[in-house]
């Protein structure tokens, strides 16, 4: 009896904490996918000078695509 109940408190416990993981996995999935995009669209608008903002753009392009692989991380290990 005394186990059961503590099934279910642990299938409530890991309900909500992967409530808060999907939020935080999707969250940083969209971000970065709205980064690497604007990252893109700059570099296609300004490609005339694109030896010049390569220093600019770089980092971007890096941390939208860590910002994905990190979403993913959240994902399959949670």
């Amino acid at each position: 009896m005394m186990k059961k109940r503590f099934s279910i408190k642990r299938e409530q416990l890991n309900s909500n904490d992967t409530r808060y993981s999907s939020i935080a996995s999707n969250s940083l999935l969209y971000l970065g996918v709205l980064v690497l995009i604007i990252a893109l669209i700059y570099m296609i608008v300004n490609s005339a000078k694109a030896d010049t903002i390569i220093s600019i753009w770089l980092p971007f392009m890096i941390a939208g695509v860590f910002m994905v692989f990190m979403s993913q991380l959240i994902r399959n290990y949670h």
